[in-house]
């Protein structure tokens, strides 16, 4: 199975035609907003959450120390410190049509 990647250019053209505007200008736009979402993940926070209406929500969450990890190689037990993790949870809209192709690809696959 073959994976679609999509890019900030990609972004950036479809925003540009969406709103109709020129792709240098858009770019700007896209790379503030990127720009902006990244700062707020980065702050130094233990519990943090960007909420984007219509989209989905991203958390960043702390993970707990595990003393007792084993490095499956060597089999050799290392401690991993806490650390933070980012989690994106979709809105309404991407997960209703998430269901829809899904139920679609169903269909396709059963004929």
């Amino acid at each position: 199975m073959r994976v679609k990647t999509y890019t900030k250019k990609d972004v950036v053209k479809r925003t540009a035609g969406l709103i109709g505007e020129r792709i240098y200008n858009t770019e700007a736009i896209v790379d503030g907003v990127f720009q902006v979402l990244r700062e707020m993940l980065c702050e130094n926070s233990d519990n943090l959450r960007v909420e984007i209406r219509n989209f989905g929500v991203f958390e960043i969450k702390p993970t707990k120390a595990k003393p007792k990890a084993r490095n499956p190689r060597t089999n050799e037990e290392i401690f991993v410190p806490p650390r933070k993790k980012t989690h994106f949870k979709p809105g309404k809209l991407i997960k209703l049509a998430l269901k829809t192709t899904e139920k679609n690809s169903e269909k396709t696959t059963e004929d």
